[in-house]
C-alpha cells in the first residue's frame, strides 16, 4: 500500500509517519511518499523520519520557495514515487490511524458494490498529538459554491449506533482521505496545475467520468487535524503571488466542468488532466444533483444521499446517445417515426381492447419510450409501470406524467434486470434492436418476472439477421431460437413494414 502525503513545514508529519507504521496491520506492505517543501534548518523538526521508519519512507526534499502548492505536491509524489503498489491512499501530513487501518481500509473497499471504487471523506478530527474527537461516520455533503465557482464541501455525521453496513454511494471526495486502487494514479492522475479549492471537485468528476464509484467509509480508519493554525506558515501565507496562481486555477476548473472559456495558461497539459470518457459530465451533475453552470445544486447533494452509480453498459450507452441526439430525426417524437400518434392511433385503441378483453389491469411498458403514444391509454389502466434504459427519459417521464397517479417510471435494462410482475408486459419495438444473445436474455427475464401475458413486436415474414445493438431487423419471435413459439393472437401494429404484428403469448393461467 503506497500512501501520499504532501509535507507542507509540517512538525505534525513526522508523528504521522509514526502512528502510520504503528498502528499498521501489516507495516511491512505499507510505503510513505512524501513531498517535504521545507525551509533548510529552519524546519528540520518536519523532515526528521522516525527511527526504524527508513524502510517505510520513499522522500523527496524541495525548497518551500519552489513549491507550486498542494496540488502540485501531490502529483510530483505520484510522478516520482509511486510505483505500482496495489494500493493508493493519499492524507494530509497531519494525520492519526486507527489499529489495523490497512486491513480496515482494504475491507471496505471490498464491500462497496462496483468493480472500481473509491473511498473518500473528511476523517474525524483529532487534536494534536493524539486527542480523538468522539467518532462517528463523516460523509460529504455540498455546502456551496463559492464567489469563483467552485463547489465547496463540508461533512454530516451519521452516529455509530445506526452506521451502515456498507460504504455509502457518494458524488465527492476528500483530498485528506482518499482511498482506492492503484490503478487511480495512471487513470486519473492529479493535476498540479490546480491549487487549492476546485481539488476535491474536480478530482471527483473526473474519477466519476472515468468508471470509477465513489464511496463514504463505513469505519474510521483515519483521524486528521483541523486546527487553525499549527505552528507553522502555509503556502499561500509564504507566496506572494498566490492570488493568481489561484485565479488560473479556479479558471481551469471551471472550464472542466462548467465549460467556461479560459486563457491558454489556465488550460496546460488539459487533455491529460480532463474528463474521462466512461461517463458524461451530464451524468455525473445527474447523479450528484449539481448544476455547474448555473452553479446550483439540490436536496440530494445537500443531504449526501445518492442512488447506486455502476459503470453504465455499452447498452445503455448506445440507446442513450440515440435518445440524446434525436437518431430517428423526427420532430414529434424521439422514439422514432413508428411512435407517432397518427401511425400508432389504430394499434392503440385495438391494445386497449385487448386490455378489457382480458382483462388486463396492471401493465409494465418494457421499453416505454416517451409515452407519446402510450399516454392516450395508459390512463385506462390501474397501473402502468414503464422502464427504459435511458435515465434523463426516464427523469423526463416522470416530470412530464408524474402527475398521473396510476403512473410509476424505473430506469431498467431488460437484459440485466428482472422487472416486476403484472398482469402483461408490453416490449414494443425493443427487442427488434437487439442481437440474439440479448433477446435471449431479455424474454428469459420477462417470462420469470411473472406477469400474465406478454405483448412484444414480431414480424411474420421476419428474417433475424443478425443485427448489431442498437441496429435494426425484422424479428420473428415465433422462431425456434427464441422458445415462445407461435403467439396466441396478434394484432396489425402500423408502426413497421405491413407484416409488423403484436404478439401476444400466455405465460400464466
Amino acid at each position: 500500500m503506497f500512501v501520499s502525503v504532501a509535507c507542507y513545514r509540517d512538525t505534525e508529519c513526522p508523528p504521522t509517519l509514526a502512528d502510520m507504521v504503528a498502528k499498521a496491520a501489516h507495516p511491512e506492505r505499507v510505503v510513505a511518499g512524501i513531498l517535504w517543501q521545507v525551509v533548510p534548518d529552519e524546519d528540520e523538526d518536519c523532515v526528521a523520519v522516525p527511527a526504524g521508519l527508513k524502510a517505510n519512507i520513499r522522500g523527496i526534499r524541495v525548497h518551500a520557495n519552489e513549491s507550486q502548492g498542494a496540488c502540485w505536491a501531490r502529483h510530483r509524489i505520484q510522478a516520482e514515487l509511486f510505483d505500482g503498489e496495489d494500493y493508493f491512499l493519499q492524507i494530509d501530513s497531519h494525520s492519526r490511524f486507527a489499529p489495523g487501518w490497512d486491513d480496515m481500509l482494504i475491507a471496505m473497499l471490498g464491500r462497496c458494490p462496483s468493480p472500481r471504487p473509491v473511498l473518500s471523506t473528511y476523517p474525524v478530527g483529532y487534536v494534536p498529538p493524539d486527542t480523538l474527537r468522539d467518532p462517528f461516520i463523516p460523509v460529504l455533503v455540498a455546502n456551496r459554491f463559492n464567489e469563483a465557482g467552485i463547489l465547496l464541501l463540508k461533512s454530516r455525521a451519521i452516529p455509530l449506533q445506526v452506521r451502515p453496513e456498507r460504504p455509502l454511494p457518494t458524488a465527492f471526495i476528500g483530498a485528506n482521505c482518499l482511498f482506492g486502487p492503484g490503478t487511480m494514479v495512471a487513470d486519473v492522475p492529479y493535476d498540479p496545475h490546480l491549487y487549492f479549492h476546485g481539488e476535491e471537485i474536480s478530482l471527483a468528476v473526473r474519477l466519476w467520468t472515468s468508471g470509477y464509484d465513489l464511496f463514504s467509509p463505513d469505519d474510521i480508519a483515519l483521524y486528521h487535524d483541523y486546527s487553525p493554525d499549527r505552528g507553522r506558515p502555509r503556502h499561500w501565507s509564504d507566496n506572494r503571488d498566490w492570488g493568481s496562481t489561484n485565479r488560473r486555477s479556479f479558471a481551469r476548473a471551471r472550464h472542466i466542468l462548467a465549460g467556461e472559456p479560459a486563457p491558454p495558461e489556465a488550460l496546460v497539459d488539459i487533455d491529460r488532466h480532463g474528463l474521462g470518457s466512461a461517463r458524461s459530465l451530464a451524468e455525473y451533475e445527474a447523479f450528484a444533483d449539481v448544476d455547474f453552470v448555473r452553479r446550483s445544486f439540490g436536496p440530494r447533494a445537500e443531504e449526501g444521499k445518492f442512488p447506486p452509480a455502476g459503470p453504465p453498459s455499452a447498452l445503455a450507452r448506445t440507446f442513450t446517445g440515440i435518445y440524446r441526439g434525436n437518431q430517428w430525426q423526427n420532430s414529434e417524437t424521439r422514439s422514432g417515426p413508428g411512435s407517432t400518434r397518427l401511425v400508432t392511433q389504430g394499434m392503440a385503441g385495438r391494445l386497449a381492447a385487448l386490455w378489457q378483453e382480458m382483462g388486463i389491469r396492471t401493465l409494465v411498458d418494457a421499453g416505454c419510450g416517451d409515452l407519446n403514444w402510450m399516454e392516450a391509454i395508459s390512463d385506462r389502466l390501474d397501473l402502468y409501470l414503464g422502464a427504459d434504459i435511458v435515465a434523463p427519459l426516464i427523469e423526463r417521464n416522470r416530470q412530464m406524467f408524474g402527475h398521473r397517479a396510476n403512473h410509476l417510471f424505473t430506469v431498467a435494462d431488460i437484459t440485466r434486470d428482472r422487472l416486476p410482475a403484472a398482469d402483461a408486459v408490453l416490449c414494443r419495438h425493443v427487442l427488434t434492436h437487439l442481437d440474439d444473445a440479448l433477446v435471449g436474455q431479455a424474454l428469459d427475464l420477462l417470462r420469470a418476472g411473472g406477469s400474465r401475458v406478454l405483448i412484444a413486436t414480431t414480424y411474420g415474414k421476419g428474417d433475424n439477421r443478425p443485427v448489431v445493438n442498437g441496429g435494426w431487423r425484422p424479428l420473428d419471435l415465433s422462431a425456434p431460437l427464441f422458445g415462445l413459439g407461435p403467439p396466441d393472437c396478434t394484432m396489425v401494429d402500423g408502426g413497421g413494414p405491413e407484416d409488423c404484428r403484436l404478439g401476444v403469448w400466455r405465460l400464466r393461467p
